[in-house]
C-alpha cells in the first residue's frame, strides 16, 4: 500500500487545486492541515508574530475547512504543533515517506518541509506563472518594470483548472484531531471570528467584478482609505490560498472580453503581477529579505532596536492624525488600505528614523491578509533597500488628497474635533518637515 501525506496549507480551496486531484504512483492520500503555533505566538524583534485577531481568524478558517471535509465524509487531519514534527508523526502512523504540498514562498515554511525528512513533491498552486511559465530565478529581472516588460504586452498566465477530488483520500476518523490540538483550540478558538474562506472569496470576486462592476473604476478608487467597493480585498483570500490567483486573473479577462476592458481592468491585473513579482523575488533571495539592507551585501541580521517613537507609531499616537488614524484602523480591524500602508511605512522609516523591519514585523502581527513575500518585500521597497530606490511620502499632501474633508481621520480618532481638513494639523510634539510646509499653508487657508 503506497501512501502519501497531502499538506493542504496554502491550498484551502476546492477550485483550481491540484493537491485534490489523483496522484499517480499512490494508492492512498492522507489529507493534513497544520497550524504551527510558533508562527503566531512566538516573537520577532520583541514583537508577537500574530495578534489575537489574526490567530483567531486563521484558526476559524482551518476548522471550517476541516468541517467541509467532514460534510463530504472525508477525513482531514488537523494538527496544531511544530510542522515538521506533526508531519513525521502522521507519516509514521500511516507508514509513508512521501509528502505532497503547495510550494511555499516563505523561507521558514520551506525549511519546515525539508526538515520533516519526507520525500517532497511540491506544486506551485498560488502563482500566476506556473509549470512551463515559471521564471528562471538566475535571470529574474532586478526591477518590477523590467519583469513586466519581459512578460508584456501579451502576458500569459497559467490557466485555472478544476479537478474532481481524488478517490484516493483516506483517513481514520479518530485521527482527525489529536488531544494537544483540541486543547489549543479550546483555548484560542473564537467561533465569532471573521471567516475568510473560499466561499467568501468567490462571493467577493463575483460581487466586485460582475455585480458592482467595481473593477471598471479600480485604478481611480484603489487609493481610497476605506469603502466597500474601492478596493478588491482579494488579498485576504490570496494570502491563505483560499482563492486561486489564476482564477481571479481569468475572471478579469472574462469580464474584459464580455463586458468592458479599460485602464482599470488592466490595473487590477497589473497589481496581481506586482504580487507575482514579489513571490519570485522572495524565492530568489530567501532569508536575505530579513537583512537590514535586504539582499544587498553585507547581510545584516542583527536585531533592530526600537525606541519610544516606534511604540507611539504602533499605538497610533504619533501626533500626526493621518498616520495615527491608519494605525488604529489596522490594530482594530486587521486591515489597512494600500495607500495607508505606504504612508505609515514611510513615516516610520524616514521621519521617525526606525528600522523598516520593525514595521514589517508589526504588520505581520496584525494584517489578516499577511503574506510573507508581499509584506516584507513591500516594506523593503518603501525603505529603498533591495532592488529599489527609497519611496518617501508627504503625509500632509497625502491627507489632503485622500481625506480632503477629514472624515477618515475623525472616524478613527474620535477625539479629533477640528472641522474639515484642519483635523490633519499635526500636534505640537510632531517635528514639522520642511516638505510639509506648502501643504500646511493650504490647511491654514482653509481655517
Amino acid at each position: 500500500m503506497k501512501r502519501a501525506l497531502v499538506l493542504l496549507n496554502q491550498a484551502i480551496r476546492w477550485q483550481d487545486n491540484l493537491l485534490l486531484a489523483e496522484q499517480p504512483g499512490f494508492d492512498q492520500l492522507i489529507a493534513v492541515l497544520i497550524l504551527d503555533p510558533a508562527e503566531y505566538l512566538n516573537a520577532e524583534y520583541g514583537i508577537k508574530r500574530a495578534s489575537t485577531l489574526r490567530l483567531q481568524s486563521q484558526l476559524r478558517l482551518l476548522l471550517d475547512w476541516q468541517q467541509q471535509w467532514q460534510q463530504q465524509e472525508l477525513v482531514l487531519h488537523l494538527r496544531i504543533g511544530d510542522t515538521s514534527l506533526c508531519l513525521q508523526q502522521l507519516a509514521q502512523h500511516y507508514q509513508t515517506d512521501s509528502l505532497i504540498a503547495a510550494e511555499p514562498t516563505a523561507p521558514e515554511q520551506y525549511q519546515q518541509l525539508q526538515n520533516c525528512g519526507l520525500s517532497l513533491k511540491l506544486y506551485d498552486l498560488n502563482s500566476l506563472l506556473q509549470h512551463q511559465l515559471r521564471p528562471d530565478l538566475a535571470t529574474l529581472p532586478k526591477s518590477f518594470s523590467a519583469f513586466r516588460r519581459q512578460r508584456e504586452p501579451k502576458l500569459l498566465v497559467h490557466q485555472p483548472k478544476f479537478y474532481s477530488i481524488s478517490s484516493q483520500f483516506y483517513g481514520e476518523p479518530e485521527q482527525a484531531l489529536d488531544q494537544s490540538s483540541k486543547d489549543f483550540i479550546s483555548q484560542h478558538h473564537n467561533p465569532n471570528a471573521v471567516l475568510l474562506n473560499e466561499a467568501a472569496a468567490l462571493e467577493r470576486l463575483e460581487q466586485f467584478i460582475w455585480q458592482q462592476r467595481a473593477v471598471t473604476h479600480y485604478k481611480q478608487s484603489r487609493d481610497a482609505l476605506d469603502g466597500r467597493w474601492n478596493s478588491s480585498l482579494w488579498s485576504f483570500y490570496l494570502a491563505n490560498g483560499c482563492l486561486s490567483a489564476c482564477f481571479a486573473w481569468q475572471q478579469v479577462l472574462d469580464f474584459e472580453q464580455q463586458q468592458l476592458a479599460n485602464e482599470s481592468t488592466y490595473w487590477i491585473r497589473f497589481e496581481l503581477l506586482w504580487r507575482e513579482y514579489f513571490r519570485w523575488q522572495m524565492r530568489q533571495h530567501g532569508r536575505a529579505w530579513f537583512s537590514k539592507n535586504a539582499f544587498r551585501p553585507p547581510l545584516d541580521f542583527s536585531a533592530p532596536h526600537a525606541d519610544r517613537r516606534f511604540e507611539l507609531w504602533c499605538k497610533g499616537q504619533t501626533g500626526l492624525p493621518f498616520v495615527d488614524a491608519n494605525m488604529r484602523m489596522l490594530v482594530q480591524t486587521g486591515w489597512m488600505s494600500n495607500r495607508g500602508r505606504q504612508n505609515v511605512a514611510s513615516y516610520l522609516i524616514f521621519e521617525l528614523q526606525q528600522d523598516w523591519r520593525l514595521g514589517a514585523a508589526f504588520f505581520e502581527q496584525h494584517l489578516l491578509d499577511y503574506d510573507c513575500a508581499s509584506n516584507w518585500c513591500n516594506w523593503a521597497y518603501i525603505a529603498g533597500v533591495g532592488n529599489s530606490g527609497a519611496r518617501q511620502f508627504n503625509q500632509i499632501k497625502q491627507a489632503l488628497t485622500h481625506d480632503p474633508d477629514g472624515d477618515f481621520v475623525r472616524r478613527w480618532l474620535p477625539e479629533k474635533t477640528a472641522a474639515g481638513a484642519l483635523v490633519h494639523w499635526p500636534e505640537a510634539k510632531v517635528i514639522v518637515q520642511d516638505f510639509w510646509r506648502p501643504y500646511l499653508q493650504q490647511l491654514k487657508h482653509k481655517a
